[in-house]
């Protein structure tokens, strides 16, 4: 077979597939087109750039905002010993003693916080609990913690819910809405001063008492801050 077009191509090409035999007779020019155009189906096409991934940012945690507690009544330039604000009775401000109204289960509630000093839970002789109370104190009671932390102070409880005891028969503590407070680092007319602000409703300097000199508050069984 002398001629070109006599001559036998034999290619055999491996494809993306498998191997494949291709047999043709053609002219010499016809098989280099072939074996380029096969070559050029096995360039690789340009990969797709994959998508950035999102990277996680860990913020800082927002700053807790500050509570602050402001007084609801302003302080008094002075509150002398053995007085009351206001300057009518008890009866007429928190209002009497009213037994067929009050419930303990009902009315009463326990208020507790670290920064005070409960009496009840220092005396072994007693079996009060300095930290049940009337709801309606519940307000103006933390309030004043507030206020006595802020001036440095701390606020000692000595006497609330009392069914029975020390306490006369019209008193408001069998209800628990009576409490009678000190502050050493304060002193009691500060204190007194401060009760007011916190919005107590009947508050006494008595430095008289026999029991020793305090701060009486009480509140209304209905007590709604100024």
């Amino acid at each position: 077979m002398a001629g070109r077009s006599g001559i036998l191509v034999v290619m055999r090409h491996l494809s993306l597939h498998g191997n494949i035999l291709v047999f043709g007779g053609g002219s010499l020019f016809l098989t280099i087109v072939l074996l380029i155009g096969m070559g050029l189906r096995q360039v690789k096409r340009p990969s797709t750039p994959s998508k950035p991934v999102p990277t996680l940012v860990e913020q800082a945690p927002a700053e807790e905002k500050q509570v602050e507690w402001l007084p609801v009544r302003e302080a008094p330039q002075r509150f002398q010993r053995d007085t009351h604000m206001p300057n009518i009775t008890e009866a007429k401000v928190s209002g009497a003693r009213a037994p067929h109204m009050f419930s303990a289960g009902r009315d009463l509630t326990h208020i507790d916080d670290k920064r005070v000093f409960w009496e009840s839970d220092n005396d072994t002789n007693d079996d009060e609990c300095d930290h049940s109370m009337h709801k309606a104190m519940e307000e103006p009671l933390l309030l004043l913690i507030e206020l006595v932390h802020a001036a440095d102070g701390t606020l000692e409880v000595h006497d609330a819910y009392r069914a029975s005891g020390v306490h006369n028969t019209r008193s408001l503590h069998k209800e628990g809405r009576a409490i009678d407070l000190t502050c050493d680092e304060l002193g009691l007319e500060e204190l007194a001063k401060l009760c007011w602000s916190a919005g107590f409703d009947w508050v006494y300097y008595e430095a008289s008492a026999r029991g020793g000199a305090h701060v009486h508050c009480s509140v209304k069984p209905d007590h709604v801050q100024p």
